[in-house]
């Protein structure tokens, strides 16, 4: 994939620039030698294996990330906002250069990968194993020590949150922001591990390399920080407090190393582990009491009764409690039982409906109540090919060919019967439901004729003229709204029911100049003034339609009131099939694009929810990255709801809970892991203090 090929060029650059200035920042006494690259792999796999391990769960944990903010929306970024103001927007105003943002883009990945590379690389190269215990556990610290902010307090970028700033290095062109989405959530601003893992490293040189041989490489590691910190705020990244994090994360960091390395390295030291395992192969019996003893030593201190066996107690109920709360609130999506192979599905607040199509037998539709999570059978079968369904609130209509079937939902009887079948003369395209001012149902039809108002029990009420060649039909109240492929460009037409008057929108698909010049160059063809609209939702005031710009399609957000429309959805990214209600918006978005590869991977798509209750936050993925297609998002009562097929399986209908993202288990177990704390808290400091004491004593009476 493009974004693929950007990330190989920066890793290449830093392994090619670690090497290039090996001469310069490696002590004086080392002698530069193509052999000690192999010596360094045999001599140092385990301190490859724990720095390098970061990269294999960084993916996972960013998923999960991803879903506990989907689910919680559990962020300190406005108190953050509050504390700094636009301070960083002042830093980017003032030096903001297209020259100046190239650079530092490139500089802020293969720089920050270039000093990691060579601040492990070194010190294992030169066979300075001293340095390189204590370098491989302080960046390994930084990493874990992050992880509780990155997963229950997060942090948005500056470039979107701030009015009028820009994230400069994710949107310099859509291959950067391609591999920026697919590795990066956008919201572990805090703390910056840009600052934070040189910063550990540099402290470790500082606090650990006794004789200078590495003080020419501390100085250009201290170089690098300050030229980093600069970077991470012009290019809208970072905070001033994300730095600030950064350096308190790494201070941590390099005690913990301190504190633990004896421990760490008596039993990991490679040179230790090739005789355990050669002692092992000569004389197994000797090297299992020999592992046995170690055992034994290493439980002794914690079978008495002291602060070490309180302080496993109580890490234990913390990671336990907290794993099983990360677990609830990550697994928010759950599948609807009743219905094998979904062919449609379709919803709006408390109802459900599905259309459920199984090999040698006839088409079932099936309605679900959320609120009670009860199933109902629909009537008004049989239907010689899978109907669609429209509804609206407690009103709802199956349609297909010249019939539909009209229901007012009422699941007293066990089964959901239609209230009225009509059977017209002509097709029906497209169906909405609606209500006049008096608060009169009616249906409006979208034939090739043109669009049809009709009373829901029979009977044509108004027929709408000069409505040919409708692309796209919804209904909202008294509006019914629709848009027509003239050719001179996306344009809505809404129709007042009660008063018969119309109105027309034109709809604004262009992006900013940047982003669309880097699409140009990037060999995408796009032509937002002539687009065309291919789907319409609408709620009250607001309308939500997709337009089709060439080579991708746009999620508009319009205000009907104000008149004005912004995109949604990512402008560079292919986005389809929205649906409004007053307070969220949902649609899909593809996983990533690239234009030029192999089309079977744009097939894949992900849920995205905007909040409309905060408009200046971007929209988040309700799914994360994964290979399957949905379809059909609707926002329901409880959350979201979408078809999903991963693979060759057949469809399956997900329900996905706003509501509340911790089941009642979840609230007994953290309400019980309260009360079990209280005492061991207060057994733990009673335990410090007397321990403390008797220490003291033991000591004076030593002198």
């Amino acid at each position: 994939m493009a974004q693929t090929g950007i990330y190989l060029t920066w890793v290449t650059a830093a392994i090619l620039c670690s090497v290039a200035l090996m001469p310069l920042l490696r002590p004086r006494f080392v002698r530069h030698s193509w052999s000690a690259y192999v010596d360094m792999f045999r001599r140092y796999w385990f301190h490859m294996l724990i720095v390098f391990s970061v990269y294999l769960w960084k993916d996972p944990l960013d998923q999960i990330d991803r879903a506990l903010m989907a689910s919680t929306r559990i962020e300190i970024t406005p108190y953050i906002y509050a504390i700094e103001g636009d301070v960083t927007l002042w830093v980017q105003t003032g030096f903001k250069s297209e020259l100046l943002t190239e650079v530092l883009t490139h500089f802020y990945v293969m720089g920050y990968m270039t000093a990691i590379f060579s601040a492990f690389i070194y010190p294992i190269y030169a066979d300075d194993r001293y340095m390189a215990d204590r370098i491989a556990l302080t960046m390994f610290y930084v990493y874990i020590l992050a992880l509780p902010f990155y997963l229950f307090l997060n942090v948005r970028v500056t470039g979107d949150v701030i009015p009028g700033m820009e994230t400069l290095a994710y949107d310099l062109t859509p291959e950067i922001r391609n591999w920026f989405v697919q590795i990066d959530p956008f919201t572990n601003g805090m703390p910056s591990l840009h600052i934070g893992m040189p910063f550990a490293i540099w402290l470790a040189f500082v606090k650990w390399d006794e004789d200078g041989r590495w003080h020419r490489f501390s100085m250009a590691l201290l170089a690098f920080i300050f030229l980093t910190a600069f970077s991470i705020v012009y290019l809208g990244i970072h905070w001033i407090s994300d730095v600030l994090g950064g350096l308190i994360i790494a201070h941590f960091a390099v005690l913990l190393a301190d504190k633990t390395r004896e421990g760490v390295w008596g039993v990991f030291d490679e040179r230790l582990i090739g005789r355990r395992f050669a002692l092992l192969i000569d004389n197994p019996r000797l090297a299992l009491r020999k592992i046995r003893k170690i055992i034994q030593r290493t439980v002794e201190p914690y079978r008495q009764a002291s602060r070490k066996q309180t302080s496993v107690a109580i890490v234990t109920v913390l990671f336990l409690t907290t794993t099983i709360l990360v677990y609830d609130a990550t697994h928010q999506s759950f599948p609807l039982e009743g219905v094998e192979v979904p062919s449609e599905a379709t919803g709006e607040g408390e109802w459900m409906i599905a259309i459920n199509e199984t090999a040698n037998e006839d088409t079932a539709i099936i309605a679900w109540n959320l609120s009670t999570s009860t199933s109902f059978k629909v009537g008004g079968a049989p239907w010689p090919s899978p109907p669609s369904i429209e509804i609206s609130g407690e009103r709802m209509a199956i349609y297909d060919g010249s019939r539909y079937d009209w229901f007012e939902i009422d699941p007293s009887s066990g089964v959901i019967s239609p209230q009225a079948r009509s059977d017209l003369s002509y097709s029906i395209h497209d169906l909405g439901i609606g209500t006049t001012l008096d608060g009169v149902s009616y249906v409006a039809l979208l034939n090739s004729n043109g669009i049809e108002v009709r009373n829901p029990y029979g009977g044509g009420l108004i027929f709408i003229d000069d409505t040919q060649n409708v692309t796209a039909l919804t209904v909202s109240g008294d509006s019914i709204i629709w848009a027509t492929d003239r050719g001179d460009g996306p344009e809505l037409s809404i129709f007042s029911v009660s008063t018969e008057t119309r109105q027309s929108y034109f709809v604004n698909a262009s992006s900013d100049e940047e982003t669309e010049e880097g699409l140009r160059e990037a060999g995408i063809d796009l032509d937002p003034r002539n687009g065309s609209i291919t789907e319409i939702s609408a709620d009250g005031a607001s309308i939500a339609v997709t337009v089709d710009v060439g080579a991708m399609r746009r999620i508009v957000l319009i205000d009907r009131i104000m008149g004005s429309s912004e995109i949604i959805s990512w402008p560079a990214w292919d986005a389809w099939s929205p649906h409004l209600t007053a307070e969220k918006l949902v649609y899909l978005q593809i996983t990533a694009y690239a234009p030029s590869e192999d089309e079977e991977l744009d097939k894949y798509n992900d849920v995205y929810l905007f909040d409309r209750s905060t408009p200046n936050l971007p929209p988040v993925p309700l799914t994360s990255g994964s290979a399957s297609v949905h379809q059909d998002p609707r926002v329901v009562s409880i959350g979201a709801a979408w078809l999903v097929t991963t693979g060759d399986d057949d469809p399956v209908l997900e329900i996905y809970d706003m509501e509340d993202p911790f089941e009642p288990y979840s609230r007994i177990l953290l309400q019980a892991a309260v009360v079990i704390l209280v005492p061991l808290l207060m057994v733990w400091t009673v335990q410090t203090a007397t321990e403390g004491r008797n220490n003291q004593a033991s000591e004076s009476a030593n002198i």
